[in-house]
């Protein structure tokens, strides 16, 4: 079992490695982009927002929908 300590060192490392969104805003479609922008994962001319997701996953888009 992990140590409480050690539990808390890692959430505050997770909270200050997660970048923060470029855009506030209620829907999600700008946000998500936002947050993969952040990442470094810039969505291509042609590509959806679902496309370019699965491609930061690392899996393609029939995956992503099975796990969505």
């Amino acid at each position: 079992m992990m140590s409480r300590n050690l539990a808390k060192r890692l959430e505050r490392l997770e909270t200050r490695m997660t970048p923060a969104p470029a855009v506030q805003c209620q829907s999600a479609v700008p946000l998500l982009a936002s947050w993969l922008a952040a990442w470094g994962v810039e969505r291509g001319a042609n590509e959806s927002l679902a496309e370019t997701t699965a491609r930061a996953m690392g899996i393609d888009v029939k995956d992503l929908r099975a796990k969505l």
